[in-house]
């Protein structure tokens, strides 16, 4: 089997055969016993490989890939070949030596009749990892496969290629603490490893402060924003409710002023806002609920340049037909609505949906749901949690097709009717490529195209199976500046908590409160339904802006960088190491046009990509987080930094991660590789 690209990924290459179900989350855990058990595909019993994720959520920080590599002398990488049932072998062709010296191409595996249902959980064309020759035991061999660690032995010294099948080891949680996902992504792993540049952190390094709240309303707090609204270079907040809108702008010291009825916002309210220069002449507007409010020097002011919209759940702005101008986009109760901007300040909002293709019940039409905007292979693309969930992609000409698929994300709403799937697209797999995130209540899917086929990772990505239990929406960002986007879900639900997921890399997440108090607020436990993101203070973290379920609006600022302050080096744990010498580069996009909807890429002086952004993401929810984007860097050096703005305009720079800490990029700069300077830009 051909080795595929996922989004321009690295090859990932899951089995064929009745294995290939292995791509789809797992029934419920009441329906899968122990590895003897059978789940029954097309008549062949087999153990999925996401199993060992779902169900075994552990990490254990005194045994890691690392220290396997420590504890053995080879390690292989290999693809099944061939798998002889009656004879119980499997045939593993070896791809790669990341340790030690292995000569022969082709391995032979021999299973007992203990091990048999080991062996069918296999397929071909799956990956296996494998470390062999323990320095304690020369014929030690422990390998991972289908999610499952194994025991097996070498035993005959003289034929190195021939292995023994000694134990599966299911429910062993000490060795799915090590690794328990994707078995290509193990085989990441260890190269990087064996290249110093592995990064896979066993306890959470993030740190958040207690909350400041900034108001309060009498009704749950619902969209929040981030967003320079007086042009001072200072992040100011937006709260919208139906009791009312509140903005504070900021001050020195971080001092909030409440500036809503300045701002000419007194008598407005909301249930979502999103924040842009929709006419590109330099003055950014609001829109609440789909209604325009233009903005000057002396505020805001509300205008009926887009047609009211009835019933509206969110609107946010994105462009919609690739001409650089935000568009606006809003879920109602009975479908989506685009109207798209007339290119013309001043002039009115026209009607899209039809020309769009969203006035189709394919596309979720007459059905309630959450919108969120993304990118889906370069093309513009939709997530409507209506039905069992829309991803909608344009086409060549610009008319969204919905992308059929088998994955049942089960968005059905909660007794009280909250909705829930507002999803996110972002580099949640691999740092190269854009996955689809959806929450669910009490659960989560993450898609991923394989083969002109939608497939659900979500598995093999560890402490993702301790979700919260009611999920409205999902915001995701590095939050604690380590080159690794995470994910932050608002319950939308008073007496549910919020939950944020640490990437630790490799497609594998980490529960943070688990360990630590993370969040020490109140805020992340009362449950939130706006959540917004920004530097607020310009120290590299990025923080977060809560719109509360008992009306409250905090601000909870990130502490995490003074985690790698004064860090014995000598005796520092490798991974806290690395993040002592992570750098943060702060990147400013200017436009006018061209920005909501802009892609930022960043890769090292091998091409590989280091960090992946889409500006105006984090909206499913009804709240904008705005500002420079902050990357962080844990290999500084020389990179090339890519933006490619929404009517297609590239730009790229070189820029020397080590010494320049923000950079700002705009459309005259289409000279390529143009140079940063040192310190400041």
């Amino acid at each position: 089997m051909t080795a595929t690209k996922i989004n321009g990924s690295p090859p990932f290459s899951p089995p064929s055969g009745p294995t290939q179900r292995l791509f789809q989350e797992p029934p419920a855990k009441s329906k899968f016993l122990a590895i003897g058990s059978k789940w029954l595909i097309g008549g062949v019993f087999a153990v999925t490989l996401f199993l060992a994720g779902a169900a075994r959520a552990v990490i254990n920080p005194a045994l890691q890939p690392f220290h396997l590599l420590e504890r053995y002398k080879t390690a292989l990488v290999g693809t099944v070949a061939s798998i002889d049932e009656k004879n119980r072998i499997v045939t593993l062709a070896i791809t790669r030596v990341t340790q030690g010296d292995f000569a022969d191409t082709k391995v032979t595996l021999t299973a007992s009749e203990e091990t048999m249902a080991g062996l069918l959980s296999l397929g071909t064309g799956q990956t296996v990892v494998a470390f062999v020759g323990n320095k304690r035991k020369a014929d030690g061999l422990l390998f991972y496969g289908s999610g499952i660690w194994n025991h097996g032995r070498l035993p005959d010294a003289a034929k190195p290629n021939e292995w023994t099948w000694t134990s599966v080891e299911q429910g062993n949680n000490e060795l799915a603490g090590i690794f328990n996902g994707a078995a290509d992504r193990l085989a990441e792993l260890l190269t990087d490893v064996t290249e110093r540049r592995d990064y896979f952190p066993f306890q959470p390094y993030i740190k958040f402060q207690d909350d400041l709240v900034l108001g309060t309303f009498d009704q749950t707090a619902r969209g929040v924003a981030l967003a320079d609204l007086d042009g001072d270079g200072k992040l100011d907040a937006i709260a919208t409710s139906q009791a009312g809108v509140r903005v504070w702008l900021q001050r020195e010291g971080l001092k909030f002023e409440d500036a809503t009825a300045a701002l000419g916002l007194a008598q407005a309210k909301a249930s979502s806002v999103a924040v842009a220069d929709v006419d590109c002449d330099g003055h950014l507007a609001l829109l609440l609920d789909g209604v325009l409010w233009s903005g000057s020097e002396m505020g805001f002011v509300r205008t009926d340049r887009v047609p009211a919209i009835g019933e509206v759940i969110t609107a946010t702005l994105a462009d919609m037909n690739g001409d650089g101008w935000p568009d606006v986009l809003a879920a109602t109760d009975k479908g989506l609505r685009v109207y798209l901007n007339p290119a013309k300040p001043g002039a009115p909002f026209t009607d899209a949906t039809a020309q769009l293709g969203l006035d189709r019940e394919i596309c979720g039409a007459g059905l309630p749901g959450l919108v969120a905007a993304g990118d889906w292979d370069g093309r513009t693309a939709l997530f409507y949690s209506a039905g069992k969930g829309l991803l909608l992609v344009a086409d060549a000409k610009g008319v969204f097709q919905p992308r059929q698929h088998d994955v049942d994300m089960d968005l059905r709403p909660a007794a009280d009717g909250q909705l829930t799937g507002g999803a996110a697209f972002a580099p949640l797999w691999q740092r190269d490529a854009m996955a689809l995130l959806v929450p669910r209540h009490a659960g989560f899917s993450l898609l991923m195209e394989y083969k002109d086929k939608l497939v659900d990772v979500i598995g093999s990505t560890n402490e993702t199976s301790e979700p919260s239990d009611r999920q409205l929406w999902t915001l995701a960002e590095d939050l604690n500046a380590d080159g690794e986007v995470d994910i932050y879900t608002a319950s939308g639900s008073e007496g549910s908590s919020d939950v944020y997921h640490m990437h630790r890399g490799y497609g594998s997440y980490m529960r943070p409160m688990k360990y630590s108090r993370a969040f020490p607020g109140e805020g992340y436990a009362t449950g939130s339904w706006g959540v917004a993101t920004g530097d607020v203070d310009g120290d590299g973290a990025l923080d977060l802006l809560l719109g509360c379920t008992d009306g409250t609006v905090r601000l909870v600022m990130n502490n995490s960088l003074s985690l790698r302050k004064d860090v014995d080096e000598v005796s520092a744990i490798r991974y806290l190491l690395k993040l002592v010498h992570t750098k943060v580069l702060r990147v400013e996009v200017k436009g006018p046009r061209g920005l909501v909807g802009a892609g930022v890429t960043l890769a090292d002086a091998q091409g590989r990509v280091v960090a992946l952004r889409r500006m105006g993401a984090n909206s499913a929810g009804g709240s904008w987080s705005g500002g420079p984007l902050v990357l962080a860097v844990r290999e500084p050096g020389r990179h090339m930094l890519t933006v490619r703005y929404s009517d297609g305009l590239t730009v790229r720079r070189e820029v020397d991660t080590a010494t320049v800490s923000s950079i700002t990029v705009s459309r005259e700069d289409t000279s390529a590789n143009k140079g940063a300077a040192p310190g400041k830009e």
